[in-house]
Parts: structure tokens; sequence; C-alpha cells
């Protein structure tokens, strides 16, 4: 039976059954894995495959591929151009090939680490207002009397343009989401985001619990402004914002990438360093008292006279919340005196 003789019932059902689905839930993974059974049950392909387009390497790498081992491919990443997904990523334009072996774009690097032979792609962007979030990949139709036609291509781009929404709204939700946990003055973390730290590390029995995340040292930093009111009743809020800002620029130079910084109140900052390697606490800690009060004199001189008190502290990180409040008391005795 030719591929473009699919029963128009079934057709209609794909597109209901989809649209469910990005209607039903804000977790992509779970869309995505539902859209790519609509896939199979409607084309029945021998291979099929999502790729996500990476916005900060430009390369693609497999999401989800069905009919061959995922360990084999999980950590293969094609470039922009590479192959018939790299070129409809880079020109944001489906392809359809019947016959591979007439096809110079065919890139078989996939095919050499798989052992899979591939005859025959469609492959269709996964675009949302002219941004490219994907492609969309099926290969070689099941049975071997059937090839794909220009029918199913166009199925396939509409079933695309549906995954493009679900990939459009998470990267929204997931904005929101970021911006909701940010202090909007100078971008660090807020207290929101804090207290969920500290619930997710101190909540043992919490079923989405990361062990190696939380089964490590860190050290928490508090630091205070000290006479920053003095900064706004005499030069204004707008100076005082300014303090906050340089303030944070500065507070930021101390982090590594997986280390926190908050502005948890008005002049009130936290850092927050995980520490991996036992041998290194020491090391970090001298830094930090050797760093923190000679920045605290050169922030004094350009910044009215603004000084910062500090204190250190350092815990497991499954008791957070004790290793912050430590962190804090010795703050206030640094700043007694």
């Amino acid at each position: 039976m030719p591929c473009d003789e699919k029963e128009m019932t079934p057709l209609f059902q794909l597109y209901a059954n989809v649209g469910k689905l990005i209607t039903s839930s804000l977790d992509l993974n779970e869309i995505l894995e539902g859209i790519m059974k609509e896939v199979r049950f409607f084309f029945q392909p021998e291979n099929w495959s999502l790729f996500r387009l990476d916005p900060a390497s430009s390369q693609l790498f497999f999401m989800i591929a069905e009919g061959v081992e995922f360990e084999t491919v999980k950590n293969i990443q094609l470039r922009l151009n590479e192959g018939i997904a790299g070129t409809v990523a880079a020109t944001n334009h489906y392809i359809y090939v019947p016959d591979t072996a007439q096809d110079t774009r065919f890139s078989n690097r996939v095919d050499q680490a798989t052992g899979y032979v591939t005859k025959s792609i469609i492959a269709v962007p996964v675009t949302f207002r002219d941004r490219v979030f994907g492609v969309l990949e099926v290969i070689n139709p099941h049975e071997n009397e059937c090839i794909f036609t220009k029918a199913d291509l166009m199925i396939l781009q509409t079933i695309a343009d549906f995954a493009a929404i679900a990939f459009a709204n998470s990267a929204a939700y997931s904005l929101s989401a970021e911006l909701a946990e940010r202090d909007p003055l100078t971008g660090l973390y807020n207290r929101s985001k804090l207290d969920k730290l500290v619930d997710y590390c101190n909540s043992g029995s919490a079923p989405h619990r990361r062990q190696q995340d939380c089964n490590l040292t860190t050290i928490a930093v508090f630091i205070d402004m000290n006479n920053f009111k003095e900064v706004n009743d005499q030069f204004g809020h707008r100076e005082g914002d300014i303090v906050l800002k340089d303030a944070a620029n500065l507070f930021r130079t101390f982090l590594r990438h997986d280390d926190y910084i908050f502005r948890i109140g008005g002049d009130e900052f936290l850092i927050l360093i995980n520490i991996r390697e036992k041998n290194t606490i020491s090391i970090i800690l001298d830094r930090l008292n050797s760093k923190l009060p000679k920045q605290s004199r050169e922030f004094a001189e350009s910044h009215h006279g603004i000084t910062f008190s500090y204190g250190i502290a350092q815990g497991r990180t499954d008791q957070l919340s004790d290793v912050i409040h430590r962190a804090d008391e010795e703050m206030y005795r640094m700043k007694n005196k």
C-alpha cells in the first residue's frame, strides 16, 4: 500500500492526540515522548529520532532515538550543515530523501556507530517563530514495498510544528520561573530561590532528591553592607541602587560555575560554595579570609566609604539552614566588633 493512502480518520486522530499532549502538561520530556509514540503508530518507521539544537554550541544532539540503541548515539553531536539533520537545522527547511545513496548531503556517521543502514529519510525542522529548536526525523518505512511520500512529509512537518509549540511553551515557562527567582535590581538569586534550595537539601525523604547534590560540604558566606542607609539618605536611592549593583558584581567574582549567590535583604548577600573535594576547603577559606577584607577596603574607596562585614561557616549541605544560620551569627559578631 502506498504510504499516501493512509485513511483520513487516523490522521485526524493523530492531530487530536498530539494537540491533547501539548495542552495537558508542562513537562517537555513527557510531551515529546508522547508525540514520538504517535509518530511511531502513524508512520511505522524502522527508526525515528528527535534532535535538539543546543544554541550555545550550535550542534544537534539526540534527545529521543528509537529503532537504535540510545546509549550508542546519545553522545553523537552533529554540526550545522552536517548530514541531513544538520542541513535541516541550518536552513530551517525540510528535506525528503527517497534514496540516501543518491544524496550527497547524507552523512553515514550515525550508521557507522549503530550498524544501521539508512535508505530513506524525512527530516523536518522543529521551529517556532523562526527559532529552530531541533529536527524531527523518520527513517526507512517498516514495509519494504512502501516508501515515504510528500504527503508523509507534510504530516510530519505538522507534527513538528506541534512539537515546536511545546518547546516554546517550555522555554517561556522556564524563563518566567527563572525571573521569579531573581532579584530584579542585581540579577542575583532571591530569598525564594534560597528557600527552595534549603528545602531541597533538608528534605532527605524527597523522592526527587539527588544525593550527590546534597551529600557535600557547603561554605556559606553571609555579607552585610555597613552604613548603607546613610548613602540612601544622603545621595538618594538611585545612588544606593548603583552601590548594590556594584557590590553584586564584586561578589560574583568569588564564584565558580556551580556556586550560588543571593541578595536576601536590602543590603545583605549570601554566597554558597559547594565543595566536592575535601582537600580544597582550607584553600577556599584562606582565599576568602584574605580577599574579603581587601575587597571591603577597596570598595569603600569608590563607594562613599561603605565597607561590608561578613561571616563564614561550613557544614554538610543537607544541613544547609544550620550552616547559613551560623554564618549569619558570625557576620553579626564581626559587625559588632
